[in-house]
C-alpha cells in the first residue's frame, strides 16, 4: 500500500506538517513509511479503524502549551532580522530525537529544566523531536553537559535521546536555514552513529565521505586500510585512539585493554601499513578511511 492509494480511499486525507505543532483533532492520525497522515474521522468506520490500526501505527502527539518565549522564537524564526546580537546575544539550537519511548511531553521538560539555568525554550517538531534553545541566562549550569541530560533521561525516563548540538549565532538573519541545515547534519549523523550527543564539528567528515564516488571511498579504504580493512577489532582501536584525540591511557581505558596490548595494535597496523597513526596528519586520513570502509559496508 502506497500513500497515493491511501489517498484514493479516503480523499481526505492530509500529511502532518512539522511546521504545526499540533494536529487537527477531527482527524485519526497514523505513521506510515515514515511520514504521519491524517485522516478525517467522518470518513472511518469501526471496520476502517479497525484495518488501519491493524496495519499502521497511530500517532498520537500531546505537547505542553507554547510559552510565552517559545512564541516569540517561533515569531523570530518567520522574521528574519538582520541584527547584530553580539556576543551577549548570541544562543544556538539542539536538535534531539527521542528513539525509545513512550513518555509524557511535560515531564521531559520538566527533566530537562533541571539542567538549565533559566527557563529553557523548546520547539517541537513531532512528538519525539525538535529544538531545544540554549539562548542568553539559560545556558546549561555550571559544569553539566548534554552528556549528563542523555544519561539522565535513559536512567530516569527511560528513554533513548539523541542530541546534536549546533554552533551559536549572533544573528537572526539565517535562522530559518540554520534550523533545516541542523536537521539535515542531524539526521545524517543518527544514521553514521550510535552516539548519544554530536556536536556539528564532528560531522564534516562524513560530509566528506558522502561527496565521494563509491569507487572511491573503496580505493580510500583499500589503499590506507589494507588488509586491516575487515579486522574490525583493529578498525575499533584506531578509531577509539584517534577519538581520543591519540592518546594512549585515554584509549586504553575506554577499549578495556592494557596499554600495552593497545601499543601492539598500533605497531602492528604501522608495520603492514607504513602509517603512523600517531601523526596527526595520518591519523586523520586513516578516520577517512575507517569512515569510507564503514560507507561501504
Amino acid at each position: 500500500m502506497d500513500l497515493q492509494r491511501l489517498k484514493k480511499l479516503y480523499p481526505s486525507m492530509v500529511e502532518f506538517s512539522k511546521k504545526k505543532k499540533d494536529t487537527l483533532p477531527d482527524f485519526n492520525w497514523y505513521q506510515f513509511q515514515n511520514r504521519i497522515i491524517g485522516i478525517a474521522k467522518q470518513e472511518l468506520t469501526e471496520r476502517d479503524k479497525m484495518l488501519l490500526d491493524t496495519f499502521l501505527t497511530p500517532y498520537y502527539i500531546q505537547l505542553p502549551a507554547q510559552t510565552i518565549k517559545e512564541k516569540k522564537w517561533e515569531e523570530r524564526i518567520q522574521e528574519r532580522n538582520d541584527q547584530n546580537l553580539g556576543r551577549d546575544g548570541r544562543y544556538r539550537f539542539i536538535f534531539f530525537k527521542i528513539e525509545k519511548g513512550p513518555f509524557d511531553a511535560t515531564i521531559f521538560k520538566e527533566t530537562l529544566q533541571a539542567f538549565f539555568r533559566s527557563d529553557v525554550s523548546i520547539l517541537w517538531n513531532t512528538s519525539n523531536e525538535g529544538f531545544i534553545i540554549e539562548e542568553p541566562n539559560s545556558f546549561l549550569e555550571e559544569d553539566l553537559t548534554y552528556h549528563h541530560i542523555a544519561d539522565t533521561l535513559m536512567s530516569e525516563l527511560y528513554v533513548k535521546i539523541m542530541l546534536f548540538i549546533g554552533p551559536y549565532l549572533e544573528n537572526d538573519k539565517e535562522l530559518d536555514d540554520y534550523i533545516q541545515q541542523l536537521t539535515q547534519m542531524a539526521e545524517l549523523s543518527f544514521r553514521k552513529t550510535d552516539t548519544s550527543v554530536i556536536d556539528y564539528t564532528e560531522v564534516y567528515p562524513f560530509f566528506l565521505i558522502e561527496t565521494l564516488s563509491p569507487k572511491q571511498r573503496e580505493q580510500l579504504s583499500e589503499w590506507i586500510l589494507k588488509e586491516f580493512s575487515t579486522d574490525s577489532e583493529a578498525l575499533e582501536t584506531i578509531r577509539m585512539f584517534i577519538q581520543c584525540n591519540l592518546n594512549a591511557t585515554e584509549t586504553a581505558k575506554k577499549l578495556y585493554i592494557h596499554r600495552n596490548s593497545l601499543q601492539y595494535r598500533l605497531d602492528k597496523f604501522y608495520e603492514s601499513t607504513g602509517i603512523d597513526v600517531k601523526q596527526f596528519d595520518k591519523a586523520f586520513t586513516v578516520y577517512l578511511a575507517i569512515l569510507a570502509n564503514m560507507h561501504n559496508r
